[in-house]
């Protein structure tokens, strides 16, 4: 990262973005001269749609050792690495991916290579679940079902293609971004079922919607059983409602969600960003490194 005291300006020389070396938006000509309070009040008069955010178009990410804030395409997988401290972790959840020889978490960790120990509501998880069930979760923590199924001014522009065109990184090193390509149904508010899906799980994250209330009796043996909590077991002509209820509250007494980490870039009081932040072109700030 390039970076003048005097400037508000940070120039990266690896992928040639720039951004505000104060609150970490991506750098527009319009911010010179201007103090990041003034330029925000001059997005809110020229780009009417400044207050709502996107969640695939951009979205910023914390390196959870340093908390150095990026900006992050989409494409790769879940594996990130911290250009900064080199710190390696989960951009689903933020958890650490360690060695298995270096990992505390239990003597199974030893033979399993390098790997992170994801919570249920991680994409890692979740980007496996039906778009229905997604869905199902939502509504069952009462989100409008509004925002999922009102595509016209909020969706990427897909009328003319018909495809999917969230900017993805190339897979050839080279750091430019082009669009996804895959198809877009219009159930999917103009999305792949890729990206739908990961527009789900941002929106049940920032909901703090746990998908236990969701998960089958088999599924929570499974995951007590993950986190190396007892199962309980079932009394004698205990009703299976009941067995089944007592189970959940084993799981979400003994394996509560993590505590979300804020980021400065990211609201806190809108639960459903769905629509876009930036202009057209604009340029994002790419300084995390991803497989």
């Amino acid at each position: 990262m390039l970076h003048e005291a005097d400037r508000l300006r940070m120039d990266c020389p690896s992928c040639k973005k720039s951004t505000c070396s104060q609150c970490r938006s991506p750098w527009f000509p319009q911010h010179q001269g201007l103090s990041c309070h003034q330029f925000r009040v001059w997005q809110q008069q020229n780009q009417p749609d400044h207050h709502k955010t996107t969640l695939l178009s951009y979205k910023s990410i914390e390196c959870p050792n340093c908390q150095f804030v990026f900006g992050l395409s989409k494409g790769g997988c879940l594996h990130f690495t911290c250009t900064q401290c080199q710190h390696q972790f989960c951009g689903g959840c933020s958890q650490a991916f360690t060695p298995g020889s270096a990992c505390g978490f239990s003597a199974d960790c030893g033979t399993k290579g390098l790997h992170a120990h994801h919570p249920r509501d991680c994409l890692y998880h979740l980007r496996d679940w039906t778009v229905a069930r997604l869905h199902l979760l939502l509504q069952y923590c009462r989100v409008s079902p509004a925002w999922l199924e009102s595509a016209n001014d909020s969706s990427p522009d897909t009328s003319r293609t018909g495809v999917c065109v969230v900017l993805e990184l190339r897979d050839d090193g080279s750091r430019w971004e082009e669009p996804c390509g895959r198809q877009a149904p219009p159930e999917y508010r103009g999305y792949c079922q890729l990206h739908y899906k990961e527009c789900l799980v941002e929106l049940i994250n920032r909901c703090r919607a746990d998908p236990a209330v969701l998960f089958s009796p088999a599924e929570m043996m499974a995951e007590l059983q993950r986190w190396h909590v007892a199962v309980p077991t079932r009394k004698p002509e205990e009703p299976e409602p009941l067995y089944v209820h007592r189970l959940r509250m084993t799981l979400t007494n003994s394996v509560p969600l993590r505590k979300q980490r804020r980021s400065p870039l990211k609201p806190n009081d809108d639960l459903c960003p769905l629509t876009s932040t930036l202009a057209p072109g604009a340029p994002l700030p790419h300084m995390l490194l991803s497989d």
